[in-house]
């Protein structure tokens, strides 16, 4: 019994951590991706999704439904949360797993790495770690990261003096991948710096959904600079990226890596219109992204960056009410607007060529921009 009462304990105490998820995500995904949970640790991973804990209100689940024409109220989406399920029909379950890698991606670690301990739970190194798998490691080495990520750099292949080696995970959250949320990788990055790491990691990101990037190539051979510097000391296949441990046939995700892919650029882009990401111009009259016939949104002010945030302040603009609120009867929140017209295009099969100048356009800078900061609205404060 007291052996049960910790595990009910830590799961009750994961219920208050806020971090870094922009928009927020539901705690275990669709029943397509719980059945791929099958591993040592899913039990306990399904018991925190009947809790509700940790990952909180599928907001980046309902932008996407949203956009593939779930019906709901556009006048009171507020509170209309009939397309907020996760197992709605609308997007398929392989672009929803997509949608949800940017905060979830499997990964590895090396034996060194798996002493992070949390209850009493260590990681299991000889298994890929998601966070259904084993949470509670999920959870150490996220806390740890994010302590670590006050005074040094995570990073991946890059190494120096203040850095610190981190996995896909806790890069994306705090380290050298925050451009996979639309965030700056660090204070002080000039704008157009991490607008050519958002537009890079999109490139590659669309041309493995229009399968110019097949599943067995190597990273380190992709011809794409954000690739290079970020993965290229790797031996990763892309599909290492993005399915680590279920590249099986049983699993069904091999075969459709393009929808996966596609899912990542939708995240990508509607992180992008949360406050806590980044700032952009107030809306003005409607103008249009070139020949396009797709509008453009209010271009960027700032790119923020999430070490130096409060978790708390930054996890409120991640929230269904800050992303229903600007919904009207003449207008769809901007990140439900985004992600319907990139969903046309992906639809129509074009290639990155044919869509770079909408994404170009998406990540518009402001002439106003300025180099990122935690944002002076999200700023942690001395305690």
């Amino acid at each position: 019994m007291k052996q049960a009462s910790r595990w009910v304990a830590a799961l009750l105490g994961l219920m208050f951590f806020s971090c870094a998820f922009a928009f927020q995500l539901a705690p275990m995904g669709s029943a397509f991706e719980a059945r791929l949970t099958n591993e040592t640790n899913s039990s306990l991973a399904s018991a925190a999704g009947k809790l509700g804990v940790l990952l909180k209100s599928p907001v980046h689940e309902e932008i996407t439904q949203l956009a593939f024409d779930c019906p709901a109220d556009q006048v009171d989406l507020a509170g209309d949360t009939s397309c907020s399920g996760a197992d709605m029909p609308f997007a398929n379950a392989f672009v929803i797993y997509g949608v949800r890698w940017n905060d979830l991606p499997p990964f590895r670690l090396a034996p060194s790495e798996g002493n992070c301990t949390y209850l009493g739970k260590s990681c299991n190194v000889s298994q890929t770690v998601r966070f259904s798998t084993q949470p509670l490691c999920w959870y150490c080495l996220f806390k740890d990261a994010e302590k670590k990520a006050q005074t040094k750099q995570i990073t991946g292949c890059t190494k120096g003096r203040n850095t610190v080696r981190g996995n896909v995970m806790t890069r994306s959250h705090f380290g050298d991948l925050q451009f996979l949320h639309g965030m700056a990788n660090e204070e002080g990055a000039e704008p157009q710096v991490t607008r050519a790491k958002v537009l890079g990691w999109l490139e590659f990101a669309w041309k493995v959904a229009s399968e110019e990037v097949k599943p067995q190539q190597f990273l380190h051979d992709i011809d794409n600079p954000v690739i290079n510097e970020h993965f290229g000391c790797t031996e990763w296949r892309m599909s290492d990226l993005y399915i680590l441990g279920r590249q099986d046939a049983k699993s069904g995700l091999l075969p459709r890596l393009a929808d996966i892919a596609f899912g990542s650029v939708l995240h990508t882009v509607q992180d992008s219109f949360a406050a806590a990401h980044t700032s952009r111009e107030a809306r003005s009259a409607a103008e249009m992204c070139g020949s396009t016939g797709m509008e453009r949104p209010p271009r960027i002010l700032e790119f923020h960056t999430y070490s130096a945030q409060d978790g708390a302040l930054h996890d409120g603009q991640d929230s269904r009410a800050a992303m229903t609120v600007t919904s009207s009867a003449d207008r769809w929140p901007s990140a439900v607007d985004a992600t319907r017209s990139i969903g046309v295009l992906y639809r129509r099969g074009k290639t990155w060529d044919e869509v770079s100048p909408y994404m170009q356009c998406l990540f518009e800078l402001s002439p106003e921009s300025r180099p990122s900061s935690p944002g002076e609205q999200f700023k942690r404060t001395a305690r």
